[in-house]
Order: C-alpha cells, then structure tokens, then sequence
C-alpha cells in the first residue's frame, strides 16, 4: 500500500551564535498509511514540533524530505497542501470572522465549489457541537469551542492526510469521545492521520502505531500493544498507592515511555 505521508531521513538543525549547529531531527524516517492513526509521542524538547512543522511546510528541512500524495511539501507546497488539514498546537483562527465564515473562507482555500463547502462546513459544525455556535464571533467562543473549531477547519476539505498537534487539550472528556468518533470514522473512509498527544489513552485507544522520540531520534515504532509487550509484558501491575492501598493495573503506554525517555507525560507536554 502506498503511503500518504512519508517522512525520509528527515534532518532539522539551527545554527546558534558562536556555539555547534544544534540537531533537534536527526535522520527522522517513518510513513502513514491510508487509513492509519499514527501517534508521536515525546518529552519536552524531543523534536516534535520541529518534526510536524517540517512535514506541514512550515520549515524547510536541513536534509531529507516529506510527501504528501506524492508530493513534496517544499518544492511542489501548492499540489501537497491540497492534500493537507492542519491543526497545530497554537490557536491560529481569525478572529475576524465567525465560527461559519472561518469555515468557508477556508474551504475556499482548496478550491471547493460554494455547495461543497456550505455542506461540508455544517455537517462538521454539527458533528463537534458548534452549529448553534456558527454565528458567534471567535473572542466570543471558549477555549474549548475554539479548540473544536480548529480541528473542524482542519477537516473542511476532507484531506487525505490530516496532520493533528495535541488537538483534545483544553477539551472536556465528551468533547474528546466526541473527536476520536469522529477520528475512527474518518479511518474508516481511508484517511491517513499523524497524532501528535500527551494522553497515553488516547494513544492506546485510537493509534495503530506509535513513533516514541527522544532527542529528535525514533527510539522505537510499533503498535501501542506490541511496545507494550516488549517493554513492560502483560503481567498485572501492582502499586502501592496509599499505605496499605494495593492498586492492581495492566501495563501501559505510560510505562513503556517511561522506561525509554525517563520522562513522564501524564503532566502535560508542549514543546
């Protein structure tokens, strides 16, 4: 099957006053498949902002490439973007318009016919909880709402590969069901999704595989049950959590990236 996004020995490295070129991606090689959730998950300064804002176009890499479709997102952006649906980390909505308008603006970015984007808008709106929200400007809309908005926009053209930076922070958890419904479906339909989330649940629950980076390097690439098992095994977890309180568990993400990174991300992690 080919891929609808890959990621070719991908390197990102800046050059710092009077000091080494600092490397924050070295030689980053992975594929998404249609049809496929695939997580990356890392600590804080493991390179996966500079990761997604490579593969985006955002920056141009040092070496190595990303193709969307077919395309590459650096020397031929125009015909890969039409592929492409964004949300970042950072809000990026104008808050020029209202929550409708925003959507088809945007859907006129790809060269969707008015009906289309009327259509394709609503259905979404409706989906995440906004349609009674569609005439609200954005200052208007919580922190939440302005989250869903953005993943909402980021799916207006139904792309072919859908790129998601930590996109359920800020949501309450039947926001969160809500997105990885809506997420498992658009599996279903063939679209090829990178999940960029600090929710070892979420990982587990919606990726089919996962790439763990620590200082811009892929320590391992599996589906969450086979890391699991080779790091951790399937025995029941036994912790005390209060004197004399046993809690018994099954093992999970959250230790495998412990025993790789050292690190935890049950805290939060932005880059």
């Amino acid at each position: 099957m080919t891929a609808s996004l890959e990621v070719k020995n991908l390197t990102k490295s800046y050059q710092r006053k009077g000091q080494p070129p600092f490397v924050a991606v070295k030689d980053l090689s992975f594929e998404v498949r249609p049809g496929e959730i695939f997580g990356l998950l890392g600590p804080n300064g493991a390179g996966k902002s500079t990761t997604i804002n490579c593969l985006t176009g955002f920056y141009p890499p040092t070496h190595g490439e990303v193709l969307i479709e077919g395309f590459n997102i650096h020397r031929d952006p125009k015909k890969a973007k039409q592929h492409l649906g964004v949300c970042s980390q950072e809000d990026t909505l104008d808050t020029d318009f209202d929550v409708l308008d925003q959507m088809l603006r945007y859907g006129t970015f790809y060269r969707m016919n008015h009906f289309e984007i009327v259509k394709r808008a609503r259905l979404l709106l409706e989906t995440l909880g906004l349609m009674e929200k569609s005439n609200e400007l954005i200052e208007n809309l919580s922190g939440g709402m302005r989250r869903k908005l953005q993943v909402a926009r980021a799916l207006i053209s139904n792309p072919k590969v859908l790129v998601l930076d930590e996109p359920t922070t800020g949501l309450d958890p039947d926001a969160r069901r809500t997105l990885w419904q809506l997420l498992t479906e658009n599996r279903k339909q063939g679209m090829a999704t990178l999940l960029s989330t600090h929710y070892m649940e979420e990982a587990e629950r919606l990726c089919d595989r996962i790439a763990i980076l620590f200082e811009g390097k892929v320590l391992d690439l599996d589906s969450p049950e086979n890391l699991i098992k080779k790091y951790i095994g399937t025995e029941i977890i036994e912790e005390e959590i209060r004197p004399g309180v046993i809690w018994k568990r099954n093992p999970n993400l959250e230790d495998v990236f412990l025993k790789l990174t050292g690190k935890s991300l049950s805290s939060g992690d932005s880059e």
